[in-house]
């Protein structure tokens, strides 16, 4: 019986095997990111190997949470995009597969913030036509941005006070609402001394690409509607692709950036230097130590 039953299991793990060789498959991995690529091969007892870009990746079944097939008919690579072809928004391709932490802790006072990695590749940005005139968030445009780091909470009272060096810090938990942008830039270049790493702003562009990854929906949905500071002062969009944009050298007005699950994905807008919004903080994958 139970040699019948190995032989059906062995089986069916051929014909998964044999349907997927020459197909397209976004892999999913239990940190919450997806890679898409070309299978190459499948070895359910130990890897997947996937052609990411013309190079091969090989990623062990142990990171793997689900792998599915996709139809070439409806998804494509974005590199083999042509590049006269219309640019839909939010398409994105996964492409670093190099070896990181899924997630690190760092403290801040009292508040412990969790960074999540959010892996590198090429995604399409900003919308197209539907809603953006008001948001300036036209046209779309591509974007290759390098693995990062995000922190899965927003800086809370404790935190942003201990920062800040206030004469009384309140034991408070709630997200804090940085009043003008000069205490952010304060608060975020202490957390550099504190830490002796470069934590940042997310950029505009990591903003955008991370509001596209499945687990964003639970990190931005804790804080729905909550205005969060960007790293890139205000700009409206080229056309021109990019990579790792940090937004103009220059300006008076910053970028802000709102996650609603009422309607729409995220939305846009610029702020001055007195605007109140809240903190999430960033850091590139290859700096951390």
């Amino acid at each position: 019986m139970m040699r019948n039953i190995y032989i059906l299991l062995v089986l069916m793990l051929s014909s998964f095997y044999t349907t997927l060789q020459a197909d397209d498959v976004k892999v999913t991995l239990k940190s919450g990111s997806t890679i898409t690529g070309e299978l190459k091969e499948l070895i359910t007892t130990d890897h997947i190997t996937l052609i990411i870009a013309g190079v091969e990746s090989v990623i062990s079944m142990d990171e793997v949470s689900s792998i599915e097939k996709l139809s070439s008919s409806t998804v494509k690579s974005l590199d083999a995009a042509p590049r006269s072809s219309k640019l839909i928004y939010g398409q994105y391709q996964i492409t670093d597969t190099k070896e990181y932490p899924d997630s690190f802790k760092i403290r801040i006072g009292d508040q412990e913030l969790t960074m999540v990695l959010v892996r590198g590749g090429t995604f399409n940005m900003g919308y197209d036509g539907r809603h953006s005139i008001s948001w300036d968030s036209e046209p779309v445009h591509r974007v290759t941005l390098s693995s990062f780091y995000v922190s899965r909470q927003l800086m809370n009272c404790n935190a942003a006070e201990t920062l800040l060096k206030k004469k009384k810090v309140s034991k408070n938990t709630k997200p804090y609402q940085f009043q003008n942008r000069v205490d952010v830039n304060q608060a975020v270049r202490a957390i550099g001394s504190i830490t002796t790493a470069p934590y940042r702003l997310l950029t505009e562009a990591e903003w955008e690409y991370f509001s596209l990854m499945p687990l964003a929906s639970k990190i931005f949905g804790d804080h729905n509607n909550k205005e969060e500071w960007c790293f890139d002062r205000w700009s409206r969009f080229g056309s021109e692709d990019q990579i790792n944009p940090q937004g103009p050298d220059w300006g008076k007005e910053y970028v802000i950036r709102r996650f609603s699950s009422d309607n729409e994905k995220w939305k846009r807008q610029k702020a001055g230097i007195s605007h109140s919004a809240y903190v999430r903080i960033a850091i590139s994958a290859d700096q951390i130590q």
